[in-house]
């Protein structure tokens, strides 16, 4: 296999993978990349999220990456795949099938050298990190001595990341005639008001210093311009550091909305990860990059994987800031860099 990790990410970026996307183009592409390799491959999960294992031997690094995206979206002035001055463009070049393709061809590297490694690849990471959770219950995870995640760190190595939860705030009215609005009790009106409380709240942790972030993201409500809707809904998307959990923010949330008639529903969260920087792997991740430590504000699927594994590292090509973008992009040169990092670690962790 005589491919180059760039053409093999333009592989990657021209398969649509986003959440409303069918996986198994996807899926079928991965796993015969890696059964031509020579790798033992499984597939687990559920039909819509599935995640796949690929290994060579037993108790070795495991290299995790997760090829869904969130939607292209609009804004772009580059095509997807396209390569111009040295980066290469697409939805997920650098959140994370920059990453995923690096992990390849570093696996293509580990099995000509015969060196015991694991591939944890999911499909759902955006959505809800079910494909995470079900590998937590196979021997690859149960088994790897390490994890490396190849998320957007603009290969500098984080060690401590933000949890995430969604909050779901509805409020009830009643409806009216829009002709006659005093009639009726306007939902989005009195879902208006929480909001800037919410803002505040967002504001005031801010300033006292508390790294926690509070965004409404989603607004849902009303049916025809000419009704007065009767309810409202809207989903906050919360991050917060370790050792703070998702019930944190709901008490001081909830203290800020006293007085409102209000209803809120937490139907997800993921926890804050952090671990030493001076593990093992974050030690050896340093010494062959020759940077420092750092922390990343978004979420990855190291606080899952890390109920079973101890020595987790979060480091890929990208810069952070690209993840979600228009425009989105990887270099080339981080993309040949992550190889040599994932092979070095790979290396060391078999040599115990």
């Amino acid at each position: 296999m005589d491919r180059t990790v760039t053409e093999t990410l333009i592989d990657l970026l021209l398969i649509r993978s986003d959440h409303n996307d069918d996986k198994k183009e996807m899926v079928d592409y991965i796993t015969g990349w890696l059964k031509d390799l020579g790798a033992e491959v499984d597939i687990v999960g559920d039909r819509e999220s599935p995640a796949i294992i690929a290994y060579n031997g037993v108790n070795g690094l495991a290299l995790s990456g997760h090829l869904d995206t969130v939607p292209v979206g609009s804004n772009w002035t580059m095509e997807q795949g396209e390569v111009e001055s040295g980066r290469v463009y697409g939805r997920g070049a650098a959140d994370m099938k920059g990453a995923c393709a690096g992990m390849l061809h570093a696996a293509k590297a580990l099995m000509d050298q015969d060196i015991d490694f694991y591939v944890l690849f999911t499909t759902d990471e955006e959505v809800r990190m079910n494909g995470a959770r079900s590998l937590l219950r196979t021997h690859a995870v149960k088994n790897a001595s390490a994890i490396v995640i190849g998320e957007p760190t603009d290969l500098r190595v984080a060690y401590r990341e933000k949890g995430v939860s969604t909050f779901e705030i509805y409020t009830k009215g009643r409806t009216a005639h829009a002709s006659m609005p005093w009639l009726g009790d306007n939902a989005i009106i009195r879902m208006g008001k929480l909001l800037g409380k919410i803002d505040e709240y967002s504001q005031e942790v801010r300033a006292e210093g508390r790294d926690v972030t509070v965004g409404a993201t989603v607004v849902q409500g009303g049916e025809k311009s000419n009704v007065i809707p009767d309810s409202c809904r809207v989903e906050l998307d919360v991050r917060f550091p370790f050792p703070l959990q998702a019930k944190d923010v709901e008490v001081g949330l909830r203290r800020k909305l006293e007085g409102f008639e209000y209803e809120l529903r937490v139907p997800y969260e993921q926890p804050a990860f952090e671990t030493s920087p001076d593990t093992p792997l974050v030690r050896s991740a340093l010494n062959f990059l020759g940077t420092e430590a750092i922390v990343v504000p978004y979420a990855t699927e190291a606080a899952v994987y890390s109920a079973e594994v101890k020595d987790i590292v979060i480091c890929g090509p990208g810069r952070p800031e690209m993840a979600h973008a228009p425009d989105e992009y990887v270099e080339k040169d981080k993309l040949e860099r992550s190889i040599s990092l994932y092979v070095e670690l790979a290396k060391q962790v078999a040599q115990g």
